[in-house]
């Protein structure tokens, strides 16, 4: 194994355990593990980073010991692959078990609720199971359920597949901030200007999408634990006799009421920050509960409201787009009601949520173009409750590369010629076609994960841009 430990351990200071490695199918998650842990031991933890995997039985060990607990690999419903091993019968695996696991009968495999209940991980503050599916209910199990019945502060899981740099070995580590390791170095970023769990995660959404176009799934984040406000925990070590627990008795936030647009609200503070693309921008704290980043040119970068939990919902899809709609064309300029409807869907961030995503790009030569705007809208009240507005860097549109020799070249790339293709074409920092070969699932016969790589092929050169999987 190789680990990295940043600084001097101070006395009864809270830890933090981060794991990742380069598999063998070349999913690549050190940069992400290395990220975290800096900004943990930054803010005062003793922060241990793995960057070749961990033995299940380690890391279960770890789970007693930690204040957070950042896992980043393969993963499906209810489980999660922190080792590879020789075959696949000997990956180890981290289940999230039922009421009835209390003991893990299996070879390299443990439970989360091998854990006793507020005893073992109480004070565990942060869980992170960054891999896919894991806020899915499976044979194994359903992690949000089993970290918070445990007494767990906060438990991020993602909704859907998402992905990491896929990388050849021997690849340098400082060389793979890209794709899911860049949203998490993001992430690890806004943890340490204090800003919340919620509020981290949703910029680090927008700075993937700003960096390259796309949020790779990791805008279907999911925030579950044993404290009534999970997606308001603040990372930071409590001090020798105070208890780890985030917000123990904290009820619930007052939710974000409906608005017109960023004049309508009342700005109570305001600092600064690096934006994803290095620049300045400033972070607005409002009396409604609004946060939002500006540019340097005054525009919006994105904006994080505090969403309604319980109650009837009262505004159909259909409405829902409406409001979204009228609320782009009066806050961000140059958005026009002709561009691409890309996404219309219902999604859930927190416990009792009713939110929809809407997502729109621009058109140039017949695909997607070099803007998107992203609106996820509360059908309790109609409020904004996220908003993002990014750009490409292309000049313009140009697809000279058919979307059949795109798929030939990431074939060639992945070296698959037979399993199913589908090219998607897009234009953000150049003109370039996605392609998604989809292998199914793969791993230990009892606990398999998505096989799915993309490939970016730019299409004006045919060239390779970048693989990234599951």
């Amino acid at each position: 194994m190789v680990s990295t430990t940043l600084g001097p351990v101070p006395a009864n200071a809270a830890s933090d355990v981060n794991v990742g490695r380069r598999f063998n199918d070349g999913l690549d998650t050190r940069y992400s593990a290395t990220s975290f842990t800096g900004a943990a031991q930054s803010m005062g933890y003793t922060a241990t980073g793995y960057t070749n995997g961990r033995q299940v039985d380690d890391v279960f060990n770890d789970g007693a010991g930690s204040a957070v607990l950042g896992l980043f690999g393969h993963a499906n419903a209810g489980i999660f692959q922190t080792d590879e091993g020789a075959t696949d019968s000997q990956d180890s695996i981290l289940a999230a078990g039922t009421t009835t696991d209390v003991v893990s009968p299996y070879a390299n495999l443990r439970f989360l609720t091998e854990y006793l209940p507020y005893a073992d991980v109480d004070d565990m503050r942060l869980l992170i199971l960054a891999g896919c599916d894991t806020a899915q209910s499976g044979i194994w199990g359903d992690f949000n359920k089993a970290a918070a019945s445990r007494g767990i502060d906060s438990v991020i899981t993602f909704a859907d597949l998402v992905y990491y740099p896929g990388t050849a070995a021997g690849t340098a580590i400082s060389t793979t901030n890209y794709s899911g390791n860049y949203f998490w170095s993001r992430f690890s970023y806004h943890v340490t200007t204090g800003a919340s769990v919620s509020t981290a995660l949703a910029r680090a959404r927008t700075d993937l999408v700003v960096r390259e176009g796309n949020a790779g799934g990791w805008d279907k984040y999911v925030i579950r634990g044993a404290v009534a406000n999970p997606g308001g925990v603040v990372l930071k070590p409590a001090g020798a006799g105070q208890p780890l627990d985030s917000q123990p008795l904290a009820t619930q936030p007052v939710p974000t009421p409906a608005f017109s647009g960023f004049t309508q609200l009342t700005p109570v503070a305001s600092t600064s920050s690096e934006g994803p693309d290095g620049a300045e921008v400033t972070n607005v704290t409002t009396a409604e509960g609004v946060q939002y980043r500006t540019r340097a040119d005054g525009s919006v970068l994105d904006a994080v409201g505090t969403p309604t939990t319980s109650g009837e919902t009262s505004l159909s899809p259909e409405r829902a787009r409406e409001t979204a709609l009228r609320f782009l064309q009066d806050n961000v300029a140059g958005f026009s009601a002709d561009w691409q409807f890309v996404d219309d869907e219902a999604v859930s961030h927190l416990d009792g949520d009713a939110l929809r995503l809407l997502r729109w790009r621009a058109v140039e030569a017949g695909q997607a173009g070099t803007r998107e705007v992203t609106v996820e809208i509360d059908r309790r009240t109609g409020a904004v409750v996220y908003l993002s507005a990014a750009g490409g860097q292309a000049d313009a549109a140009s697809f000279p590369v058919s979307r059949d020799d795109a798929i030939a070249a990431a074939r060639a790339a992945v070296g698959d010629d037979h399993s199913p293709a589908t090219a998607v074409g897009d234009t953000w920092d150049t003109s370039r076609w996605t392609v998604t070969i989809d292998r199914g699932l793969a791993g230990r016969s009892d606990a398999q994960v998505p096989d799915v790589e993309q490939v970016q092929v730019d299409a004006l050169t045919g060239a390779v841009l970048a693989r990234t999987t599951t």
